[in-house]
């Protein structure tokens, strides 16, 4: 899943949340979602930032 997506699902996630109308159990729900859509982003940021600490002097991916 591309991160963008991710990015939107917690938006959406986040706007449900703050709904009035919303059963204490579907926040714990939508919580729950919520943190591992934000895991998901956190591991593909932290993939991208170990791919460009790879690169080298020249601005390419290092063979490891």
């Amino acid at each position: 899943m591309e991160l963008e997506t991710l990015f939107t699902q917690v938006e959406e996630i986040i706007e449900k949340m703050q709904d009035n109308e919303i059963s204490l159990e579907e926040s714990f729900s939508l919580y729950e979602s919520g943190m591992k859509a934000l895991k998901k982003c956190n591991d593909k940021i932290d993939t991208v930032e170990k791919k460009l600490l790879k690169m080298n002097a020249q601005g390419e991916l290092e063979e490891f």
